[in-house]
């Protein structure tokens, strides 16, 4: 357990061992949820669409909707992440 500061814009900075474990680098998405009382981080997984549309021809049709199932955002978070993502790789 880390016991970190949050600065003045709302910011922490997750330990290097941590952002090692887990694969956070810099300027890569990550997501943020509420969990009943605990705020959870963890990496975002951003499959390219070139690459889905091969692993939909890889793995059976159920496997794939189960997957997108579970890790569905609504059309404005997508927006959202992505333009985040965007403004800060410049």
């Amino acid at each position: 357990m880390e016991t970190l500061i949050v600065g003045e814009r709302g910011q922490i900075t997750i330990p290097r061992s941590l952002r090692e474990k887990y694969g956070i680098r810099a300027k890569h998405p990550v997501i943020i949820e509420d969990r009943e009382g605990e705020i959870v981080i963890k990496p975002a997984v951003v499959i390219p669409l070139e690459r889905l549309k091969a692993l939909c021809e890889e793995y059976d049709e159920e496997f794939v909707k189960k997957l997108m199932e579970d890790n569905q955002v609504s059309p404005e978070e997508e927006k959202e992440i992505i333009e985040k993502w965007l403004a800060r790789r410049d």
